[in-house]
């Protein structure tokens, strides 16, 4: 069967009903090779084993008969990034955190923390990192001078 034919035939019966010519082979290094019973993909096994399922085809599997489980991302808190490092940190609703801990008696007493935004460095040509690293070696060179 041609792999359209395969697909038609899943979407009309279901996996189940899908039962596909399965071949194995033995490699040079004597390692045995059988295809998956679903998607025809070879995998490698052990050779007591009749027939397999790969991962992908497993997780697919799963997704149609567990689709609760999938987790959703994580969604963000508005908070920047290390907030829970800073010794303290007041989000825009006034709460107060000392080092992560929130602080429930001293809600609103104080003004939200600005945060300054990292700086984004530019990125160097081949010339500017070579020209960077003289100098570097200039001043290493210098501060040995200055030892002796």
């Amino acid at each position: 069967m041609s792999r359209e034919q395969d697909i038609k035939q899943i979407k009309k019966n279901g996996f189940k009903s899908f039962k596909p010519e399965r071949h194995s082979y033995i490699d040079e290094n004597g390692q045995t090779w059988l295809q998956c019973k679903f998607c025809c993909e070879y995998q490698t096994v052990d050779t007591s084993a009749g027939y397999i399922t790969c991962s992908d085809c497993v997780v697919k599997i799963d997704m149609m008969k567990f689709p609760d489980t999938i987790k959703k991302q994580k969604v963000s808190s508005g908070r920047p990034a290390g907030w829970h490092f800073m010794n303290e940190y007041v989000d825009k609703d006034g709460n107060v955190f000392h080092k992560g801990k929130e602080q429930p008696k001293l809600k609103g007493t104080l003004e939200p923390t600005k945060v300054k935004p990292r700086k984004k460095k530019k990125k160097l040509t081949a010339d500017q990192k070579l020209f960077k690293k003289a100098a570097d070696y200039k001043k290493r060179l210098k501060a040995r001078r200055g030892k002796k």
